[in-house]
């Protein structure tokens, strides 16, 4: 019945029985097929890393966990509470970029305009599906482990739609690849998502960065005893592999909550007596990027806040290089935008 629905709702827009909004400005939307995390994040993080030298960026979310209603800009003392934590993570990256959330697409990016004129580039986050606005550029991302096309619609599987939604898309990213992905499992991949669109197909994979230390004083370049390892997030396996192969910790403890989670004061303070049931004096804490937006506020004024606590930001690269990602972005920016500050090579 699910994918029925949808299946109607594609053909209302398709066939111009319901319309799609257009703006004169160009509008990037990275999106998925199915519920989850597929790493749209840090895509959106990658957009602004290529285009904000050059251009005036907005991005806009629906501000997923939030307990606020309707459209906003977040700013750099807001909280997780009233933005959600992806839009608050990014304007505290990027500080000097303009973050948004806001349920209704269409209305958020009028106001938005209308706010901030000099806006040359709007990035959508998870927007593939709210097809009352049109998109200029739409990237599709699918988990490399969950595959679309190997998926089934809700709620027999996890999309939001049927494979065939795929077509609308300008660009498919494979997200979360193996390093080593051979060049024939890519052929493979490549190859089963063609039968559902003719835009190019790229795979990307996920890259830790530095850890970044809480406070200056607490150090992770020395022999750790023990780990206890903090996540709200879709799918926390690859960051413990990741830190069981980069510390040879006697123990490394794994506290998980669901993906948005809004921790509490009692979290916190189970947290501290958690820590201090550790053996030995080198020992830390861990936890995502995302994590560490929504900790921050609900934590201010504790004795979590002297703990060693290290954060682990994320981002992606291409397989292959980023050079192709690289020119569609910019050649789509440039045709379409009002800025054309970026030379063309």
């Amino acid at each position: 019945m699910y994918a029925i629905i949808t299946k109607l709702r594609g053909l209302l827009f398709d066939s111009g029985i319901i319309k799609s909004s257009e703006f004169d400005i160009p509008i990037i939307n990275v999106g998925n097929l199915a519920v989850g995390g597929s790493g749209k994040t840090p895509h959106i993080e990658c957009l602004i890393e290529l285009l904000h030298n050059d251009y005036n960026i907005a991005t806009l979310s629906r501000g997923y966990g939030r307990r606020t209603k309707g459209f906003r800009e977040v700013e750099i003392n807001s909280t997780a509470q009233e933005s959600g934590d992806e839009p608050l993570q990014i304007k505290l990256k990027y500080p000097k970029i303009k973050v948004f959330v806001g349920e209704d697409r269409v209305e958020a990016v009028t106001k938005l305009l209308f706010a901030e004129p000099n806006i040359d580039v709007i990035l959508l986050d998870d927007a593939y599906q709210h097809r009352a606005i049109k998109a200029g550029l739409n990237i599709l991302l699918t988990d490399y482990k969950k595959i679309f096309t190997r998926d089934k619609s809700m709620p027999m599987g996890r999309l939001r739609e049927c494979p065939d939604a795929a077509s609308r898309s300008d660009l498919v990213i494979v997200s979360k690849c193996p390093k080593l992905i051979s060049n024939s499992e890519k052929e493979e991949l490549s190859k089963e998502i063609s039968n559902h669109t003719n835009s190019p197909i790229l795979f990307s994979t996920v890259e830790y960065k530095d850890f970044i230390p809480s406070n200056k004083e607490h150090d992770i370049n020395r022999k750790i005893d023990n780990i206890l390892i903090i996540s709200g997030i879709a799918n926390p396996k690859p960051m413990l592999e990741y830190i069981s192969n980069k510390f040879s910790a006697s123990i490394i403890e794994h506290l998980e909550f669901r993906d948005h989670y809004n921790f509490t004061i009692k979290d916190i303070q189970s947290f501290i007596e958690k820590f201090n049931t550790f053996a030995g004096s080198n020992n830390l804490i861990v936890i995502s990027e995302k994590d560490s937006v929504r900790l921050k506020s609900i934590s201010k004024g504790t004795a979590f806040k002297s703990l060693p606590i290290f954060v682990l930001p994320i981002g992606i690269s291409f397989i292959g290089g980023n050079k192709e990602f690289n020119t569609i972005i910019t050649d789509y920016v440039r045709e379409n935008s009002r800025n054309y500050s970026i030379p063309k090579d």
